[in-house]
């Protein structure tokens, strides 16, 4: 393969939520970016996940009223963590995560909405709210992408309707209730009709909703910014020069392409969820096959993260490229919910020697 150099301010790797996000921003101030994914659709865990942002503080959340006491948010954090709670990760989270919600919601196609009323997982908690922070990417027309849509990862089999995705919150009551409602009924039937003819005349449902609208959105965000995606395209291994990384050598359409990157190269590539070994030895649970334990936490268990071609070498390869160049990774065990209390176990049976057992042997291994 012949190999070929061009320039860049910033070379992002990656096209999750992440990756477009800091694609997005950088080139709004102005600077030339190239975005590089090596599956053939954009959008990685994304496109197939709910969608679903926490952000206490939010313009979102004022416009509704709602308005929470003064250091609760972080105080709920705190509780929430426990020993991993990092103060100056979580005042930078707070301080520029509603920034980062004006700025795409004011200045970019990417927008959301808030529920009134959406506790946090434990409300309850110290901090804790019934609403006000979290929201969701709301809907997006596929149309928008133009011939892109096709490149466009998929929703999750799992979480659709005839390969229809459901908005969250009202849309989902009409459907749970399409036998019991006239309004309901009415209200799926148009549903159902629209994604078959968006079915019929291009081949998916136009209607994105949730994690799926979140990656169109930044999808036609970064359109509108011209900045260029290369699908299929590879990260091989990272340049550096004079203790700095300087850019990457990217596999694109038969060559070997040496990015150079003058600002910066940002690996928004993910795949820890496929990476076992790291897993295991940041949740030592999960490298127990046997008792109480659900099988979720079994130590050949894939989760329904991105990169399913490749699996757990996408991980590895990422993480010892990073660790050629010095770059820390932080050993933080970092989870979407932090259940503090949680015991995965099946329900105890009084008087059963096999529950015992496992009961016993779960409480050793913490």
């Amino acid at each position: 393969m012949t190999q070929e150099n061009m320039t860049v301010d910033v070379l992002v790797v990656g096209t999750g939520a992440s990756g477009m996000a800091t694609a997005i921003t950088a080139a709004s101030q102005g600077l030339k970016v190239l975005v590089v994914e090596k599956e053939a659709r954009f959008g990685g865990t994304t496109a197939r996940s709910g969608g679903w942002l926490w952000i206490p503080g939010t313009r979102l959340a004022t416009e509704q009223g709602i308005k929470e006491p003064a250091g609760a948010a972080k105080d709920y954090l705190k509780h929430e963590t426990t020993t991993h709670f990092d103060e100056a990760r979580v005042d930078a989270f707070l301080e520029n995560g509603p920034k980062a919600i004006d700025f795409f919601t004011q200045k970019t196609c990417v927008q959301f909405d808030m529920p009134a009323v959406f506790p946090d997982y434990h409300a309850e908690a110290t901090g804790g709210q019934p609403g006000g922070r979290s929201m969701v990417t709301r809907p997006f027309d596929g149309r928008e992408l133009g011939p892109r849509i096709k490149q466009l990862a998929p929703p999750l089999p799992e979480l659709t309707v005839f390969g229809m995705m459901l908005g969250s919150g009202p849309e989902i009551k009409h459907f749970m209730r399409a036998f019991k409602s006239v309004q309901s009924f009415a209200y799926v039937t148009k549903r159902l009709g629209k994604h078959f003819l968006d079915v019929l005349g291009h081949g998916r449902g136009m209607t994105l909703t949730n994690g799926n609208a979140l990656a169109g959105r930044l999808a036609k965000a970064a359109m509108d910014l011209d900045i260029p995606v290369w699908l299929s395209s590879p990260v091989k291994k990272l340049v550096v020069e004079f203790d700095g990384v300087a850019g990457a050598l990217v596999q694109h359409e038969g060559k070997t392409i040496r990015v150079n990157a003058t600002r910066g190269v940002v690996l928004a590539c993910g795949g820890f969820p496929h990476d076992v070994e790291r897993r295991k030895q940041l949740f030592p649970a999960c490298a127990y096959r046997q008792g109480a334990l659900l099988a979720f936490a079994r130590s050949e268990h894939w989760r329904r993260a991105a990169a399913r071609r490749s699996g757990g070498r996408t991980s590895r390869r990422n993480h010892s490229a990073r660790r050629r160049v010095g770059a820390g990774i932080s050993n933080d065990k970092a989870r979407w919910v932090k259940g503090r209390h949680a015991s995965f176990h099946r329900p105890r049976k009084a008087g059963c020697h096999r529950c015992d057992a496992q009961w016993k042997t779960l409480h050793q291994r913490r």
